[in-house]
Parts: C-alpha cells; structure tokens; sequence
C-alpha cells in the first residue's frame, strides 16, 4: 500500500531564501533597535508559509526588509537564486513585478481618488507595454476572479464593503501573474464573514495560479487552512518552523503552545474546558532584549540556562525546528 510522501519541513529549492536577515531602526536616542535578529526563512513555489506571532513581533519589519523597502543591517534575501540586498533601484523595480503585496487595511490602501479600474490597472502601466484596451480587458479578466463584476471596475472604493476592498487589493496584486504574494495582515482588519470568505478566495488562487505566498498574521487560528508550514516569530526571532499539521497538533515551542491555547475554537463546549497557558507580562522592549532566550522573561517553563545562553534551532520530529533548550532534538 503507497502512501503520500510528507511534505518537507523546509524546501529543497526554496523562491525565496532568506538567510541570516537583520533589520535595524534608528531611535529617537539614536539607539539601535534590532527589530529582525538572524532570521532564516524560505518559502518554495506553489508553497503558503505563514509568519505568525503577536504585534511587536517584528513579523511586518522582516517582511519590509524581504521586500526591501527598508534595506536590511545584513542577512541575504535571495528570490529565484537572486539576492535582492545586492540590487540597485532599477533591478529592484524589475524583480518586484514577481513579488507583489496584498496590505492589512483595505480601507487606506486604496486611492480613494482613482477608480477601482484605475487602481488594478496601475501594475500593468509600471511594468507592461499593454495600451488601454488590454489593460481593461485584463482588468475585468481579474475582477470576475476575485468574485467582482465588470460594472465594479467604474466605481470608487468608498462604494464597496472593507471584504469587497480587500478583493480589488488582491486583484491588483495578481495583476501581473507574480510569482510570489505577501499578505501582510490581509484579514486582520475584517470582519469573521468577511475574513472566511477573503481566506477561501486566497487559497483558490494561490491553488489555481499556482503562486507562492508568505502569510502574515498575528492569529494562529486563520492559518491553518491556508499554510502548508507555519513559522512563529518573538521579539525578532524565529522560535519554531513546522508543517501546518505538525504544528498544531504537537507546539514544540512554549511561546506557540501559548499562542495556540489563546485561539478561540468554534464547539463552545471544547472552548469552556480546555486548559489555556496565560503569559505574564508584556513584550519585552526590542531596544533591550533579554539575555539568552527572547521568551525567558515570560515563560512559564523558564530554567536558569534561558536566562543565560540563547537556544539554537534544533531539528523535531517531523522535520520542523524549534528554539529552545527543553525542546528533545529529533
């Protein structure tokens, strides 16, 4: 009897490989912020990997510095074997066609002073030669996709519901066929309906255009439909990387055992029973981490080496990893 082949926990030929990335802020004391330490994550095509952990993560800041639109302190961001740290403007502008972003707030991300027509449309003026006509024939193309009808394209987004706003943001994001999506808090802003029915679009597409995606969330509990890994960040760090199901099924890491006690389940009879792991305190300030594991000042699990020696990635079972010194290596 055959069985299907696991997936693996990182990807043999990864779109995109970051490797060793740091992104640094300059503070009003002139301080040096590190808001992304060493971070290693790679996202092969056809692949959803989300990038989960709560605000102040530093989960926007790795995705600003992949992007590029601040240049990282150090690190590599190679897509399709090309490291985008190396690029001029030009180069960079060429290799972003692949590269496209679907942002948090539909409701700011859209020109309220351009056409929803308008709007799609704008990618194909910066990177393509189309005339008019093929630009509304492609806009329309990619309306009736995202689930809109041809008669949206001369509106205005005021005019559409924060669901409806989301969908135009991905049909401008697909525009160009990119290769590679970021969803940086693509839901986060919406409603539960709302949220469901942007999350099922998603997957059709990513399934259907056969693209890659890096999904950023704070909410463990919308991704595991839509990843196929999951990679859960702390104050700038990776903790763990692990196959969506792995994950959830056996957290290596306290701070996402934390993570998944607090998401919400849908049989309010499992919610009211099952044990929860509250953290005490706040996150700690990137500006002064602490020694040793980022996650010692809260966890409720902490030994004397947590507070002294910072935990390497260790291999788990499954082929996932995780950053701590509790955790048994596979």
């Amino acid at each position: 009897m055959s069985t299907t082949p696991a997936v693996p926990a990182v990807p043999a030929t990864p779109l995109l490989d970051v490797r060793d990335l740091r992104v640094e802020y300059r503070s009003r004391g002139r301080r040096t912020v590190a808001a992304v330490r060493s971070v290693d994550l790679q996202v092969a095509a056809g692949e959803v990997v989300a990038l989960v952990g709560e605000s102040g993560s530093g989960k926007s800041s790795a995705v600003r510095g992949i992007m590029q639109l601040i240049r990282p302190a150090g690190g590599e961001v190679r897509f399709d074997g090309q490291d985008l740290t190396t690029l001029g403007r030009k180069e960079l502008r060429r290799a972003r066609r692949d590269m496209q972003m679907v942002f948090q707030d539909p409701f700011s991300s859209l020109d309220p002073a351009m056409t929803v027509a308008e709007i799609i449309a704008e990618p194909l003026m910066v990177h393509t030669d189309q005339d008019r006509k093929q630009r509304r024939a492609s806009v329309v193309e990619m309306l009736e996709l995202v689930g809109l009808r041809r008669e949206h394209a001369d509106r205005y987004p005021h005019e559409f519901s924060g669901g409806q706003r989301q969908r135009i943001a991905i049909a401008r994001a697909l525009i160009l066929r990119p290769r590679l999506v970021i969803a940086d808090e693509a839901v986060s802003a919406l409603d539960v309906s709302s949220q469901n029915q942007v999350l099922q679009l998603l997957q059709s597409l990513i399934a259907e255009l056969g693209i890659a995606c890096l999904f950023i969330t704070h909410d463990l509990a919308v991704v595991r439909s839509i990843a196929d890994r999951v990679a859960v960040m702390y104050l700038g760090r990776l903790v763990e990387q692990q196959r969506t199901e792995d994950l959830f099924d056996h957290p290596e890491h306290p701070y996402t055992q934390a993570l998944l006690s607090a998401a919400l389940v849908a049989d309010p009879r499992v919610q009211r029973t099952r044990r929860r792991t509250r953290l005490e305190g706040e996150l700690p300030d990137p500006a002064n981490p602490p020694a040793g594991c980022v996650f010692s000042t809260r966890c409720p699990l902490a030994i004397d080496v947590c507070h002294e020696v910072a935990p390497p990635m260790r291999p788990v079972a499954g082929g996932g990893q995780a950053a701590c010194h509790l955790v048994e290596p596979a």
